[in-house]
């Protein structure tokens, strides 16, 4: 997911992978942009930080680029839900 010595930003977003079978991953990812406070992890939760989950559920090899797409794509979206949505 995060490589350590990469180039990222210290901007960590908060990201829901939704699964197929219904449930979610909440997951904390460094971004290479700014968010806005409302999509930002607490301060306690670190990269790769995780609830619930479990099942069959493999979050795709893109997942970094995905969110960044996100960001792009609907950021006013994800800022009103409080996080970037991602299928898995």
């Amino acid at each position: 997911m995060t490589g350590v010595g990469n180039e990222k930003s210290q901007h960590r977003v908060r990201v829901k992978a939704r699964c197929r079978s219904g449930h979610e991953h909440e997951i904390c990812l460094r971004v290479h942009r700014a968010v806005h406070p409302d999509l930002r992890c607490d301060g306690d939760q670190g990269d790769g930080y995780s609830h619930g989950g479990g099942g069959g559920c493999v979050l795709p090899p893109d997942l970094d680029s995905r969110v960044e797409h996100e960001l792009r794509e609907r950021y006013q979206e994800s800022r009103r839900r409080g996080w970037v949505e991602i299928a898995a």
